[in-house]
C-alpha cells in the first residue's frame, strides 16, 4: 500500500513538472512572437525542449526507489531571464508605475498638507474669534461693574448731600428758632425795661450830652425841635448822623449833627436790651 501511494505523488510530481515545463515553453512562444512583431527579424534561435514520458515502468521504478533511502530534492533552477526588449518594456512600465505611484503620493501628501493647514487657519481663527469674544464679554462686563460702581457712587454720594443738606436744614431751622427766641426774649427784655422807665433814662442821657456839645447858630430860634436818626457801634461810637425832621432852617440843622459827632462815644444803658445801633431821638435844647 505505502508504495501505491509513492507511485501516485511520483506520478503526481510528473505531472505537475509537465505542466509547469508546457507553461514555460508557451511564455517563450508568446516572448518570441512579441519580439519578432516588435524588433526586425533576426535568426530565430531554436531551443532545446527537454521531455520525458511517463509509463507503468516509470511507476514500478519509481515504487522500487521508494523503498530506497530518499536523496534530498534538487533545487530547481532560476528561470531564465526575459528577452531584452521584455525586459526594458516590463523596466519602462515598472518605472512609470512607480512614478505614477509617487506622483500619487505627493498629491496626496499635498492634499493632505493644506487640508492640515486649513484646519489649523480654521482653529486659529475659531481661537481668535473665541478670544475677541470672550474679551468682549470681559469688556462688557467692566463696563457694566464700573456703571454700577458709577451709580452706585453716585447713589450714595446723593444720599449724603441729601443728608448734609436736611443737617444744615435742621442746623438753619434751630439757628432761626434760637434767634427768634433770643430776639424775643430781647424784646421782651426791651419791653419790660421800656415799661420801666429805664429807655427813657438812657435817651435822657443821650440828650443831655449832645445838648452840652451843640454850639447853637445865630440862626437859631426859640422852640427849636428835631428829630436825629444816629448809627452807633456797641460801644456808643457814632458812624453817622443826621437830622430827619427838624424846624431849624439847615444851620442849625448842621450845627445839630456836629453836635452829635462830638458827643461820641455816646453813653451806653446799664440794660444791654436797651441798646439800639440804630437810634432816634428827639433834639430839643431847653431855651
Amino acid at each position: 500500500m505505502p508504495a501505491a501511494i509513492n507511485a501516485r505523488d511520483h506520478a503526481g510530481q510528473y505531472r505537475r513538472s509537465l505542466v509547469v515545463s508546457a507553461a514555460a515553453h508557451l511564455l517563450l512562444a508568446l516572448a518570441l512572437s512579441s519580439s519578432l512583431i516588435l524588433i526586425p527579424r533576426q535568426p530565430i534561435q531554436r531551443r532545446a525542449i527537454d521531455a520525458f514520458v511517463v509509463n507503468e515502468n516509470t511507476f514500478r521504478q519509481s515504487s522500487v526507489a521508494d523503498k530506497k533511502p530518499q536523496q534530498p530534492a534538487v533545487p530547481e533552477s532560476p528561470p531564465k531571464p526575459l528577452p531584452e526588449p521584455v525586459k526594458q518594456e516590463a523596466d519602462q512600465k515598472a518605472a512609470e508605475a512607480k512614478l505614477k505611484a509617487e506622483t500619487e503620493k505627493k498629491e496626496q501628501e499635498r492634499k493632505a498638507a493644506e487640508a492640515k493647514t486649513k484646519l489649523e487657519k480654521e482653529k486659529k481663527e475659531q481661537e481668535r474669534k473665541a478670544a475677541e469674544t470672550k474679551a468682549k464679554a470681559e469688556a462688557e462686563k467692566k463696563a457694566q461693574e464700573k456703571k454700577a460702581a458709577e451709580a452706585q457712587a453716585k447713589a450714595e454720594t446723593e444720599r449724603k448731600a441729601a443728608e448734609a443738606k436736611a443737617q444744615a436744614a435742621k442746623q438753619e431751622q434751630a439757628r432761626r428758632q434760637a434767634e427768634l427766641a433770643e430776639a424775643m426774649a430781647a424784646e421782651e427784655d426791651l419791653w419790660a425795661a421800656q415799661n420801666s422807665g429805664e429807655m427813657d433814662k438812657y435817651i435822657a442821657l443821650i440828650q443831655q450830652k449832645v445838648e452840652r456839645n451843640w454850639v447853637p447858630p445865630a440862626s437859631a430860634q426859640v422852640g427849636l425841635e428835631c428829630e436825629v436818626a444816629v448809627v452807633q457801634l456797641p460801644n456808643g461810637d457814632v458812624v453817622d448822623a443826621r437830622t430827619v425832621r427838624c424846624n431849624g432852617d439847615a444851620a442849625v440843622q448842621r450845627s445839630i449833627e456836629a453836635a452829635v459827632r462830638r458827643a461820641s462815644p455816646l453813653p451806653i444803658p446799664d440794660n444791654r436790651a436797651l441798646f439800639e445801633r440804630n437810634l432816634r431821638f428827639i433834639f430839643k435844647p431847653e431855651q
